[in-house]
């Protein structure tokens, strides 16, 4: 396991491989009204060696329809980083931002 995914990993990111033998590691907020990023995703890109990564920021919200609970996704932001401590700084950030509504009523 190298550095930048250990220091994920202490982070609160999960560490999952798929079918197909590709790595990527998730966050899921706890708390989804206390922090704007709902979900961060985590994947190395590059071939043939991988070089960089591709951080996918996406915020949802839970909608309720007449028949069942929808799960919708109101912001998407992809960013690609070639340096990971650019990269877990980035995270960090974004985990620490709060929705607006909330930041006018704790301030």
């Amino acid at each position: 396991m190298s550095n930048w995914s250990e220091q994920l990993q202490s982070v609160g990111f999960e560490k999952t491989k798929k079918a197909d033998g590709s790595v990527s590691h998730c966050y899921e907020a706890a708390n989804r009204r206390g922090s704007f990023w709902t979900q961060i995703t985590v994947k190395q890109v590059g071939r043939p060696n991988p070089d960089s990564w591709q951080v996918t920021y996406a915020r949802s919200e839970i909608q309720i329809g007449l028949w069942k609970i929808h799960n919708v996704v109101k912001s998407m932001e992809v960013i690609v980083h070639t340096n990971y401590s650019s990269m877990l700084d980035d995270i960090q950030a974004k985990i620490r931002r709060k929705p607006d509504f909330l930041d006018k009523i704790s301030n």
